[in-house]
């Protein structure tokens, strides 16, 4: 029994350090393939927990939109999944191995494509810079994500999933992360051609719902700290790019968007 186990403790410690990699979100002792299978594991656990949107044009449009800005990062070969939650308050999260939810509620509020793809471009940066896995090594739990890799410690991938849906401290990244998803979203869906003001103007209407009290934005003010520096923060970098151009908007996201009730 103590050689099974010896062995196992050997599994693991492999199964961590073997790999190691400096991928696009720095040095991190999980490697890439690893976090596309933690993050397939976690997924299965978000489907289980949510109620999707059953609208096959815009859940492709929002796929569609994600893979076009994903295809400006470092981890344009890895497959990305987005898809849409049936939930009128206004958030999105992600989560490790290229996962993105944006809830209908969000959708309802994105006036135009280049607000939403704002955000889509956050979260993607999120997973690019390896934010949830940088806190989950923080609080070192790296023994916890190598058990769940080997299947033995299911309870733990279900409190790690809760923990970053939920607005738990996983989810509620620093504002240096913030600001770096924020650098690194602008970035990117410029790249991809859509108009960088499209995140300035949604995080500006949604600090103005918020102070308008409007209750469906308090959970994304909850994950989502520091908003008003964040947008002096974000017009200043789009000054600095000459205001450029891009995609604002197109019939079809509006015709489609109309459809997303407003909270």
């Amino acid at each position: 029994m103590r050689r099974i186990q010896y062995l196992s403790l050997i599994a693991v410690v492999v199964l961590l350090a073997a790999c190691a990699s400096s991928g696009p979100g720095g040095a991190s002792s999980v490697s890439l393939d690893q976090e596309w299978q933690l993050g397939n594991q976690m997924a299965a656990q978000v489907a289980q927990q949510y109620r999707f949107v059953n609208d096959p044009a815009m859940q492709s449009y929002v796929q569609a939109m994600g893979d076009r800005i994903v295809a400006q990062t470092p981890l344009a070969g890895r497959p990305f999944e987005f898809r849409i939650i049936d939930d009128p308050s206004v958030n999105a999260f992600s989560i490790p191995g290229g996962h993105v939810y944006v809830n209908s509620g969000l959708i309802g509020q994105a006036d135009r494509a280049d607000m939403l793809a704002g955000v889509v471009a956050h979260e993607i940066s999120h997973v690019v810079a390896r934010h949830v896995l940088k806190q989950v090594e923080q609080q070192n739990q790296i023994q916890t994500i190598g058990a769940i890799l080997l299947g033995q410690n299911p309870n733990a991938l279900t409190q790690i999933v809760a923990q970053v849906v939920a607005g738990g401290a996983m989810a509620r990244f620093s504002r240096a992360d913030e600001k770096e998803a924020d650098d690194l979203g602008l970035q990117y869906m410029t790249a991809a051609g859509y108009n960088p003001n499209g995140m300035l103007d949604m995080f500006r209407k949604l600090l103005a719902l918020n102070q308008g009290g409007n209750s469906s934005v308090a959970r994304f003010f909850a994950d989502h700290p520091g908003t008003q520096d964040r947008i002096n923060d974000i017009s200043g970098r789009i000054a600095k790019m000459g205001n450029p151009g891009g995609i604002s908007n197109d019939a079809t996201y509006s015709a489609m968007q109309s459809r997303y009730p407003r909270s």
